[in-house]
């Protein structure tokens, strides 16, 4: 009998516009289609991207039911209504680990930011007690979280997640965007979205160091969304910057167009990223993209994306971050130089066909009639 390949079904908890995790199913369901029949499903769709993915209470019993459907769950959150279809699953399947932020960032600063962190990583609890299911990391480190669960190394891959860049590439200049940040200024740029676990409050320190020995004449940019209920987070960053001296110089965009995104990382001097957790961290590839040097702290998975194709800092020490800063500023042949390993690193590692290539053959060992991968018999 000839082999036929199986139907995929791909679950995630939301899809928004510029969100990372939505980018990666999205993505992922485009790679897919043109060898297999592919329904994404997630419980809730941005009314922007109603076309592209179908409500999850729509899909039919049979989608769950076929050990010959592959099911790839993405999984970032705790999500009761996925989890409740992923236990009773008869199907192969691939568990997509975006990693949980550790409930402690948030802790001092929102209650339900802190409860679903919470609830994620007991998710990843139970998420591991399922037989051989098959661990499709965005990292190394977000694989070694199920490792630690007691996951077999031999069940876990890794594949960096699909991202937006070279749509980024293709946006036109933001015109506004580029005159306010013209002139006789460095651009220290820092993108993510305003949450605790990024390290914002460690940046501010370092741009008041680089303005203390270096150049009064420097600005850092946040571009990212910022969360109402995140507030009193914001508040303490403003606060440390009048207190440092650097108020007028540290600015929050807000969400930005992918217009704006783009002019950003093309004005900016130095990509900064002070992150205190990340389990990829996507900007530092849309920053490779753009041959826009990088500083970066190496914690978490940022020493796995980056690689050698930047400053990668071990020790915490704000003087330190601003004097690599200084030292990219100042030598145009080295910012160059890391601009070229940085896009060079983009195309060996993350560019588009590279992530396809990956997924294509994850999915190929998975539909192998040998492999059997359901959670079903788990909570019975």
């Amino acid at each position: 009998m000839a082999f036929r390949p199986p139907s995929i079904q791909i679950l995630t908890p939301t899809l928004a516009p510029y969100d990372a995790i939505g980018n990666d199913a999205r993505q992922m369901a485009g790679a897919l289609e043109p060898a297999y029949a592919v329904n994404l499903y997630a419980e809730g769709i941005d009314p922007s991207l109603a076309k592209v993915a179908k409500p999850l209470r729509s899909a039919p019993e049979a989608a769950w039911s076929s050990p010959h459907r592959i099911l790839i769950y993405h999984h970032s959150v705790g999500w009761r209504l996925g989890e409740k279809i992923l236990f009773r699953a008869n199907n192969r399947l691939v568990i997509r680990h975006h990693n949980v932020t550790p409930s402690r960032f948030f802790a001092p600063y929102s209650l339900p930011h802190e409860q679903a962190c919470e609830a994620g990583a007991e998710s990843t609890k139970r998420i591991a007690q399922i037989p051989n299911a098959l661990i499709l990391g965005d990292s190394t480190f977000n694989c070694e979280g199920f490792i630690e669960l007691g996951v077999a190394r031999e069940n876990c891959r890794v594949l960096p997640p699909f991202h937006l860049s070279e749509e980024l590439g293709r946006e036109q200049f933001h015109m506004p965007t580029v005159q306010r940040y013209s002139g006789d200024f460095v651009n220290i740029l820092f993108v993510g979205g305003i949450k605790p676990n990024k390290g914002h409050a460690r940046a501010i320190r370092v741009l008041a160091a680089y303005r203390r020995h270096f150049s009064e004449r420097c600005r850092l940019i946040f571009a990212g969304g910022m969360d109402d209920r995140l507030d009193g987070y914001v508040a303490e960053l403003r606060q440390l910057a009048m207190d440092l001296g650097v108020a007028a110089q540290v600015i929050f965009t807000g969400a930005v167009s992918g217009s704006q995104m783009k002019t950003l990382y093309t004005i900016a001097d130095v990509f900064l990223c002070t992150s205190e957790h990340e389990g990829f961290c996507v900007p530092l590839v849309e920053a490779m993209y753009f041959r826009t040097p990088i500083v970066a702290w190496a914690v978490a998975a940022v020493p796995e994306t980056l690689g050698d194709c930047g400053f990668l800092l071990e020790e915490w020490d704000a003087f330190l971050f601003a004097s690599r800063i200084a030292t990219v500023v100042d030598d145009a042949e080295l910012a160059g130089r890391f601009g070229h390993l940085g896009h060079r690193r983009y195309l060996n590692r993350f560019a588009p066909e590279v992530l396809k290539k990956k997924l294509c053959e994850v999915v190929a060992e998975v539909a192998q009639p040998d492999r059997i991968s359901t959670a079903a018999s788990v909570y019975q």
